[in-house]
């Protein structure tokens, strides 16, 4: 049936280091931004990594608490504008400092809190604690987890997101992504959205480049560096083995448009999607036994975990595996 959201991302045109005023102009732009985004009809915007000083002399002195002008600013324009924010920042939490990503909702109330897991060797040694946890929050078009920069070089972080069922993921960072973006979406099974001061990424759950926005720091132009795709969270990432036959199936019962499915053969991945009103993705998934991607290569390390301990079992003249009587287990 589709579910679709419209997400917008903005190329953060930052001000000079040294801006008289320079949180409050930038806050300024912000709610500005976020007035741009509503007027595209998103449903979600998200801002760079830090965007309360991106780009300020000393960033790591800058550090507010939740209740400071940054989260206050946002979270008025959210509900003005009726729409979820998730602004990056330094946040002082009781005096440690950590690199967030703050989920703000529609009223304006605080959704969720990610903390980056994996600062970088800077950021520690100016005293940011790492997070230690993959949470990912209920919207009301989706299953939105957050990461940070040099997260994306960490498998646990993405399974983490993953293991917590994410369907989007934002990205806030200090660089593009690359390929990267494209590896956890197929590995993990999610949509992506990746946003710089420089370039805007969406990328949908088979790793394919929906669409990459570059612009200039120099701008100058006036035109709004708000970024907008048009992204569907009831696609599922499913892997031909042990689906075709459960998709031939479903074709026989519902009819041959009940459901998109495209065979990605280069990548021996399928993208699946319900077009029945009414039913989910999820249900027809769990309604003709099929498999996703995610729930595959976790079967398979199940599998494999199972078969390394059996295979580690004694082997006797009798053909019994396992202990014998007398034998110390």
């Amino acid at each position: 049936m589709g579910r679709f959201a419209n997400i917008s991302l903005v190329n953060f045109p930052i001000l000079p280091a040294k801006e008289p005023g320079r949180l409050q102009k930038t806050l300024d732009r912000m709610r500005g931004f976020i007035a741009d985004a509503a007027q595209e009809q998103s449903d979600l915007v998200a801002f760079p990594e830090i965007c309360n000083c991106l780009g300020a002399s000393e960033p790591w002195k800058a550090a507010e608490p939740l209740d400071g002008p940054t989260i206050t600013a946002l979270s008025e324009a959210a509900r003005q504008s009726e729409l979820y924010v998730v602004a990056p920042l330094l946040l002082d939490d009781a005096g440690r400092r950590f690199n967030c990503a703050v989920l703000i909702g529609r009223q304006g109330e605080i959704v969720g809190i990610y903390r980056k897991n994996f600062p970088t060797h800077s950021e520690l040694d100016n005293g940011i604690t790492p997070g230690v946890e993959t949470p990912v929050f209920e919207t009301d078009f989706g299953r939105v987890g957050l990461c940070i920069c040099f997260d994306l070089n960490y498998w646990e972080v993405g399974a983490g997101l993953c293991q917590n069922h994410a369907e989007l993921v934002i990205w806030p960072s200090m660089w593009a992504g690359g390929r990267m973006l494209s590896k956890w979406a197929m590995e993990f099974g999610f949509n992506m959205a990746a946003v710089w001061k420089e370039q805007s990424t969406f990328v949908d759950v088979a790793g394919r480049e929906l669409l990459a926005v570059r612009r200039e720091v120099s701008d100058r132009s006036g035109r709004s560096p708000v970024v907008t795709a048009r992204i569907d969270l009831d696609r599922r990432l499913l892997h031909p083995d042990f689906n075709l036959e459960n998709l031939q199936t479903l074709f026989k019962r519902h009819g041959p448009t009940a459901a998109f499915a495209e065979w990605l053969k280069e990548d021996c991945h399928l993208i699946f999607g319900s077009q029945l009103p009414g039913v989910s993705s999820d249900q027809l998934i769990e309604e003709f036994g099929l498999e996703t991607m995610r729930d595959y290569l976790a079967r398979v390390r199940r599998d494999r975990k199972a078969a390394l301990a059996s295979a580690a079992e004694p082997v006797y003249a009798n053909g019994q595996t396992g202990a014998q009587d007398g034998e110390r287990v």
